[in-house]
């Protein structure tokens, strides 16, 4: 039985899994964290930056009602980012465990 994760082939539970899967998964994931970072970043830096237009003294609507949205994309980007590195955690503690 082999099943494909985002690029990354696993072979049955029972089978040895070669410590070149277990490095790429585990790049994968670093890779995965660091864009997570630079997500959590980003919606901080829009977070920001939506606090000031709502603490203008005559703040526009049209302005403050676009940044919301997109807080709204960040979060829910960065939202999808934490499920990948969630479950490219899994794949690396599968795939890697059982190594020596």
């Amino acid at each position: 039985m082999r099943l494909k994760l985002k690029g990354v082939v696993l072979m049955g539970r029972g089978v040895g899994m070669p410590p070149e899967q277990c490095r790429a998964a585990q790049a994968k994931l670093e890779r995965a964290k660091q864009r997570r970072h630079g997500l959590v970043r980003e919606l901080t830096e829009d977070e920001a930056k939506l606090a000031l237009l709502r603490a203008e003294e005559n703040p526009d609507a049209a302005a403050v009602e676009a940044q919301e949205r997109v807080v709204a994309l960040d979060r829910r980007v960065l939202e999808a980012a934490e499920e990948e590195v969630s479950g490219l955690e899994d794949l690396v503690h599968a795939l890697c465990d059982d190594l020596p």
